[in-house]
């Protein structure tokens, strides 16, 4: 053997010239069946009982204090949730990251494991994707006439949604649908939707020919009790400072700082163009293709949209800053998304830019170029600046911030521009406070409570104890 063969490293073993062209005996050790009888054994170990059996059996959280039954009418919507599938593409949870302190709408709140107790709501609905937006603290996000539209077409009210109609519903099923809608977020949710009931309430009937006795009438009877409501009162009768009761009380729903604000962006062909391409992109399934207000979601709900085409831009409600802070939060009483997480201020401040083009015929066609001459500049009549001078906003200059009663950041929600002081007579006959607006959300509130929770008794549902269901403590306003 030659010496370099001597050192191989590895040192192989000689073969004979009788086993040349045979290979060793080989044998596979890990078989097709192995395989798939060990991976299954693995998936039921790790997925089945880690995951379902150990939790089920040895996890059982309380009910949280933002907890409350379902009416018999949510849940009858929930079965039609869970039936159209609704939870393929809506999640029913929302994560520590998704919380957005301190933003307008989505998720004012993170899930806790107490939100998913027993009794009728359960299983959960958490759901695997969120091809569309988290529903876990839906409830009060939007007034009744939004669902109503968005369910006939979720692009009567959001011209780019991929969700289908569901038109197909009978009224029953839409209503217990809707129903189940504004129950989703507990205690949250319900104190949001009174809200938001008693605020559309209020600007539905200032707005149109409905009266105070037929929306209020425990409140209308109670005040004449009293001796303090205006029977002979009229809308225009004059408040104190000229202006008349009614476009007071729709100043009274932008917050005083916005009451004059100007636009801060330049008047441009640039920014009136971003402006009408936003407005088609977002707006005009409501407020229709000529700013008309006649868009396919119009017929649904009411107050209707505002009819930017045939009105004059100069109005009690049509500064620069009252429509940015409309855009921006939705505010009390419309049936309007706020748009302050979809949209960035530049472009929210274009879009009210380009607003006071349309009456000049920037929508005539989609084509239309907007360009400054078509721009009107508004400034305040007299008795509206009367009025805002006779009510500077550093009078309720961190006034809502402070205070920790839910009821009453409701209330301050429903009329920002109201002080602590102040007394509007709504529709001139029905003086209202923020004191009043309080009591009347605290009443609703539970009036929907106790309506929840007796039926919930009925059905014979487990639930936790009482106090802890009609208890207010820790209760906050997430506003929508």
């Amino acid at each position: 053997m030659a010496k370099h063969d001597e050192n191989r490293i590895p040192a192989h073993p000689l073969i004979g010239n009788e086993h040349l062209g045979e290979a060793p005996p080989r044998a596979i050790l890990m078989t097709p069946l192995m395989s798939t009888v060990g991976a299954l054994l693995v998936f039921f170990i790790v997925a089945v009982i880690v995951v379902v059996i150990l939790p089920t059996f040895t996890m059982s959280p309380s009910a949280s204090d933002n907890w409350i039954p379902l009416s018999d009418e949510a849940l009858a919507g929930r079965q039609i949730y869970t039936a159209n599938g609704c939870v393929y593409c809506h999640s029913g949870f929302a994560r520590p990251q998704d919380h957005f302190v301190g933003a307008y709408y989505l998720y004012p709140r993170v899930a806790e494991p107490g939100d998913y107790w027993e009794g009728a709501a359960s299983p959960n609905l958490l759901g695997t994707a969120r091809t569309g937006p988290d529903l876990s603290n839906e409830g009060g996000q939007h007034p009744g006439g939004w669902h109503d539209a968005h369910y006939f077409s979720a692009r009567a009210v959001n011209p780019i949604s991929i969700m289908p109609r569901f038109s197909f519903l009978s009224a029953d099923e839409h209503q217990q649908l809707v129903a189940f809608n504004q129950s989703s977020g507990g205690k949250d949710a319900l104190l949001r939707h009174s809200a938001v009931s008693i605020g559309h309430a209020l600007m539905a009937t200032n707005m149109t020919d409905t009266t105070v006795e037929e929306q209020f009438p425990e409140l209308v009877e109670n005040l004449r009790d009293q001796g303090t409501f205006v029977e002979d009162g009229k809308p225009m009768d004059s408040s104190p400072w000229g202006l008349p009761w009614k476009p007071v009380w729709h100043i009274n729903s932008f917050e005083r700082g916005y009451w004059q604000t100007n636009n801060p962006l330049p008047v441009t062909q640039q920014n009136l163009m971003r402006g009408k391409t936003v407005f088609l992109e977002r707006c005009v399934g409501c407020h229709g293709n000529t700013g008309d207000g006649q868009g396919a979601g119009a017929q649904f709900l009411t107050p209707g949209p505002f009819n930017f085409a045939g009105r004059q831009m100069s109005g009690i409600g049509d500064s620069p800053g009252m429509y940015y802070h409309r855009i921006l939060t939705a505010g009390p009483g419309t049936a309007m998304e706020n748009f302050g997480t979809r949209l960035s201020v530049e472009d929210i401040w274009r879009v009210v830019m380009f607003l006071r083009t349309i009456p000049n015929g920037s929508l005539e066609t989609k084509d239309t170029v907007p360009t400054v001459d078509l721009w009107e500049p508004w400034e305040p009549n007299p008795p509206l600046r009367q009025y805002i001078d006779a009510h500077p906003a550093g009078d309720v200059v961190g006034i809502q911030d402070a205070t920790e009663d839910p009821f009453m950041a409701a209330a301050r929600w429903i009329a920002p521009g109201l002080a602590p002081d102040d007394e509007v007579l709504f529709l001139g006959q029905l003086p209202i406070t923020l004191e009043r607006l309080a009591s009347m959300v605290h009443r609703r509130y539970e009036e929907g409570l106790q309506k929840a929770f007796d039926e919930a008794v009925t059905r014979g549902n487990p639930l936790p104890p009482r106090q802890q269901i009609f208890s207010t403590q820790g209760l906050v306003f997430n506003a929508p």
